[in-house]
């Protein structure tokens, strides 16, 4: 039933395609679909497909899926197309939005090629930070193999003499090999480290840890195991060490570039600003403010910690200069470490008490507030610290 609704599906688009452009006919161009005077184009359909994440292109696999995937497409642009013809194209809240979606998009785009795309790691830094973190890049010895399993050594000795004669290793363990888990793939193992097992074929550490001692390319003697006994030719052999840096360097270009985006952008934020004339009108934040001593006051009076962060905030902000200035900041400080425990604001705060108010009694207390935080309780409370007026 399904495949009779598919040829009827697939009869119908080639019917639209003749009239279109003829079914079959330019396979580059070819229609597959029609919406008014709107054209669906295999090309589009396929473009469509490519730009769905992962994950859902796999619900459309297949003709059906593939016709499913097109009835959407037919759906969005029926829709469209009503919306314009009822004059929603002119509609304000479409407008702004895709105002905003514009912006949004030129942002993006801008960010991508302008920031990103123009940031390189300096190699200098690339190699420094290879040198200084070595524990990073170090990596366990490993080996890749192939065995052939025999039950006696007679039989071990037997496949490596026809190895050694020049028959390939690959169809000698296909043909004699006991271990029917790699007998198919010629006796290929995958790659192990030492102190890895292979229980199943009775490897343990040890037969692995023996192992490093032959040469890539060789041979070797036949060699006991708990399930039998092995021929093991040597593929591929790699040392405990550091790795090279060409195997690591885009690893630490990826870790490295955010850093450097973030500086770079930083900086042409820096410079577009003065280049546009960015600047804050900090008049309009203190139009009527309140005094220095009611905004100091009120602090004071009320319990609640969010109103008094607020006042003080708004006293160092309005009267940077003013009497209670450095008090007002020492306070900051000292509610977000003390009652709030947001320790970063609090070490901001102190910070800025021993930056913008170095002459201020408090110095010593922010200080100490900035070694100690969340360790014990300071040495004095806020009684110590506001002035007695």
């Amino acid at each position: 039933m399904q495949r009779f609704v598919y040829a009827l599906l697939l009869i119908s688009l080639c019917v639209t395609t003749a009239l279109l452009s003829g079914c079959g006919g330019d396979q580059g161009e070819q229609v597959v679909a029609r919406v008014g005077r709107v054209n669906i184009t295999e090309t589009e359909l396929k473009q469509k497909l490519a730009e769905l994440p992962p994950f859902t292109r796999q619900q459309f696999q297949g003709p059906e899926g593939t016709i499913d995937f097109l009835e959407r497409l037919i759906e969005e642009e029926v829709l469209y197309q009503a919306a314009e013809r009822a004059g929603y194209d002119k509609d304000a809240e479409v407008v702004k939005n895709l105002e905003q979606m514009k912006r949004r998009a030129m942002i993006q785009a801008f960010y991508r090629d302008e920031i990103e795309a123009v940031v390189d790691v300096p190699e200098t830094d690339v190699e420094a930070y290879y040198d200084e973190h070595d524990e990073q890049f170090q990596r366990r010895a490993r080996i890749k193999f192939r065995h052939i399993m025999t039950n006696t050594r007679g039989q071990a000795a037997e496949a490596r003499r026809r190895v050694l004669a020049g028959e390939d290793f690959a169809s000698v363990a296909r043909e004699v090999s006991t271990d029917a888990s790699t007998k198919q793939a010629g006796g290929l193992m995958r790659s192990l480290h030492l102190g890895d097992e292979l229980p199943n074929v009775g490897i343990d550490a040890d037969f692995i840890d023996e192992l490093f001692a032959w040469k890539v390319g060789e041979v070797t003697e036949p060699l006991r195991s708990e399930k039998g006994w092995h021929i093991v030719r040597i593929e591929e052999k790699i040392e405990a060490g550091k790795k090279p840096l060409d195997d690591v360097r885009d690893q630490i270009v990826q870790s490295l570039k955010p850093t450097k985006v973030r500086e770079y952008y930083q900086e042409t934020l820096a410079q577009l600003k003065e280049r546009h004339g960015a600047e804050i009108n900090e008049k309009a934040f203190r139009s009527q403010p309140r005094t220095e001593e009611e905004l100091f006051t009120l602090a004071q009076e009320t319990d609640d910690p969010l109103d008094r962060l607020n006042y003080y905030t708004e006293l160092v902000f309005n009267y940077p200069e003013g009497d209670h200035a450095a008090e007002a900041q020492f306070m900051i400080g000292f509610i977000h470490a003390e009652e709030l425990n947001n320790y970063g604001p609090a070490r901001n705060a102190f910070e800025r008490v021993l930056s913008e108010y170095p002459d201020s009694e408090l110095v010593d207390s922010a200080q100490w507030m900035i070694e100690n935080m969340g360790e014990a309780s300071p040495p004095f409370d806020e009684s110590d610290v506001l002035s007695p007026e």
